[in-house]
């Protein structure tokens, strides 16, 4: 799950997300990356293994009420998604990390996991120690994440030509909007 949301006061959401723990895990949620944009918003990435547990949640009344708590963003969106390919460190990095998140709508995925499997080195040139491949439920959208540990060197990788050429090649027709922000709170899925 991914929730892109924009809020006035940084340390008011950050203290709101943190008590929020405890509605999250019983959403079904194992774990989170909470990444803050330079504008402002904040991206969310929820780790869960029941698409029907987090719907359930997220209509009741509970969440209406929890989101009507002091310090919750002013807006929201919100994208449920299946993950494709993953890749992450095996343990969580000590050093600071930076998340880049693109959202586009494509019209051949197979294509688009193709090419971004192909492109793997590419990406590792330019400091990526973890990405995923995300596909929307209703099939049209893709979300792709990648972590690095060079905010810059995540910066140019979306202007190289062959960033480029596998999305256009997977049908992307939308102009890219990448997110780029600094993580600033994680926590990992327990191991099975």
């Amino acid at each position: 799950m991914f929730v892109v949301h924009l809020m006035s006061d940084f340390d008011a959401f950050k203290k709101y997300f943190d008590e929020g723990e405890a509605a999250r895990t019983k959403a079904g949620v194992k774990g989170h990356l909470l990444t803050r944009l330079d504008d402002g918003r904040v991206v969310v990435h929820l780790f869960a293994d029941d698409i029907v547990k987090v719907q359930d949640v997220l209509k009741s009344p509970e969440m209406a009420r929890y989101l009507e708590r002091k310090g919750a963003p002013e807006s929201s969106l919100l994208w449920l998604t299946e993950n494709q390919f993953v890749k992450v460190p095996a343990t969580a990095p000590s050093v600071p990390t930076f998340s880049l998140f693109l959202k586009l709508r494509v019209t051949d995925f197979a294509t688009l996991e193709q090419g971004f499997r192909k492109n793997l080195p590419l990406f590792a040139e330019y400091g990526v120690i973890g990405e995923g491949l995300h596909q929307s439920f209703g099939r049209d959208i893709a979300i792709l994440h990648f972590m690095g540990t060079s905010r810059e060197k995540l910066d140019a990788l979306v202007k190289r030509p062959e960033f480029g050429e596998f999305l256009t090649r997977a049908g992307n027709q939308d102009e890219l909007k990448p997110l780029v922000g600094v993580d600033v709170s994680r926590s990992r899925p327990e191991s099975n």
